[in-house]
């Protein structure tokens, strides 16, 4: 008797999304220009949990645009 298959594929792999466009921070904005300055030090350090982040307060936070 072979062995019980725990899933019936193989796993699917959803393809990285890297080249995915970050936002850009809106000019004349103090807390996108802050946020943007983060995330390139971070990148910089490696540190993509911080990048990504970054990326996320930037694209959510309503202080400054019109």
């Amino acid at each position: 008797m072979s062995e019980a298959k725990t899933y019936p594929s193989d796993p699917v792999q959803p393809p990285l999304q890297l080249g995915e466009l970050e936002p850009a921070p809106v000019e004349g904005c103090p807390g996108c220009a802050e946020l943007a300055n983060v995330r390139d030090r971070a990148r910089a350090g490696g540190d993509m949990t911080t990048v990504t982040d970054c990326n996320v307060y930037m694209r959510r936070h309503p202080e400054g645009h019109q």
